[in-house]
């Protein structure tokens, strides 16, 4: 019997000791909120209002508490309005209790009190002369401010006194921002300087001999330049070479045209009814050799030439191919010189048909031509 009633004591024991012991609920912190602190500048003796709330996620707001880094506290209730701030700048901070007794975090802001009399700083001018220059020209600012104030120019020129001139050199059109500071507040004035495009100048270049030359179909490369085919019907393609550098490297170009200077071009032969229209083509510079050569269709083509005599106007391709040349600092604009197909003969009529037979080769050669390249462009 005892051994029975020793057993039902032990699974008691165990019994209850597996019950499980329901933990208490976890309180969730509330959160505060600053409404109102009017006005945020304000004279000594003068009325400021504050009103501010809190929410709680799991129940309700308790208590309220306002306090300043110079003042101390300054209210328990959730709005309120006090006259007697001290002089000086007042960090104020606020936080909200919850029915579970958990403080929310602290949140701030900042309430200035001056003494009476004291106003913000007051800009009296702020100008720009010229307030339009154009692209590497100056400009002059000046300011005059009244009041004990911190004065900064923005952007580029930081810290100033409150009266003061100041040269400017912007490379785009901008805005200055004038702020001056007290301890009664901030106020602020703008000025722009406008920076127009500069004049278009012009640059023309003569294509240089030294670079200039042509490369043969089989290979061969030769000074002079020459484009065609030769009596052994092998295709020439001629070369052109410009100096750019007197272009400035972030200047825009507005026009580009090629002067082939085609009324002393030597023509041989019945070129253009036998090969079609001479492309221009921009090339990638380098000393020539015979990698030059593109057989085949011709690429980067910027101008076509259907009949002799005639030279490329501007044309956006143009502009675009010396526009990137010069924003890669290059100094070199080379073209290439490409009949629409330099070895296949075309008769377009018994008359024609005669007249190439009995020719040997067909080609143009720019022996006695100067070949120039006129550019305008603004920087």
């Amino acid at each position: 019997m005892k051994k029975l009633l020793f057993s039902i004591v032990m699974v008691l024991t165990v019994a209850v000791g597996c019950l499980p012991f329901a933990l208490p609920p976890h309180n969730e912190p509330p959160t505060a909120y600053i409404d109102v602190v009017s006005p945020a500048n304000a004279s000594l003796g003068g009325t400021v209002s504050f009103t501010g709330h809190g929410v709680d996620p799991d129940g309700s707001i308790g208590a309220y508490n306002w306090r300043s880094s110079l003042d101390g506290d300054l209210s328990t209730s959730a709005s309120f309005k006090t006259s007697s701030l001290s002089q000086g700048t007042h960090t104020i901070w606020f936080k909200v209790q919850d029915d579970g007794g958990d403080w929310s975090k602290e949140i701030l802001t900042t309430v200035v009190v001056v003494p009476t009399g004291v106003g913000q700083p007051v800009v009296n001018s702020f100008d720009a002369n010229p307030a339009k220059i154009v692209k590497g020209g100056s400009s002059t600012l000046s300011w005059s401010v009244s009041g004990d104030a911190t004065v900064s120019i923005a952007p580029d020129i930081g810290n100033v006194g409150l009266s003061g001139n100041r040269v400017v050199l912007p490379t785009k059109t901008t805005t200055y921002t004038l702020t001056a500071t007290n301890v009664a507040g901030t106020v602020t004035a703008t000025v722009q300087v406008v920076v127009a495009a500069s004049p278009l100048s012009k640059v023309e270049s003569y294509s240089l001999a030294a670079e200039d030359g042509y490369v043969r179909q089989d290979g061969v490369v030769g000074q002079e330049v020459m484009v065609g085919y030769t009596v052994q019907k092998i295709g020439i393609q001629g070369f052109l070479s410009f100096d750019i550098s007197a272009i400035p490297k972030d200047a825009v170009i507005t026009s580009a045209s090629i002067d082939l200077d085609a009324g002393a071009v030597e023509v041989s032969g019945f070129p253009f009814p036998s090969m079609g229209s001479l492309y221009v083509c921009k090339q990638v510079y380098g000393k020539l050799d015979r990698s030059d050569y593109v057989a085949g269709p011709a690429t980067g083509v910027i101008c076509s030439i259907g009949a002799w005599p005639s030279s490329c106007s501007s044309s956006t391709l143009t502009v675009a191919s010396v526009q990137e040349e010069v924003n890669a600092g290059r100094d070199r604009f080379q073209l290439r010189l490409q009949f629409e197909r330099a070895s296949i003969l075309v008769y377009y009529s018994t008359r024609w048909s005669e007249q190439l037979s009995a020719q040997q080769d067909s080609y143009l050669d720019f022996v006695n031509a100067k070949p120039k390249l006129v550019i305008e462009y603004q920087y």
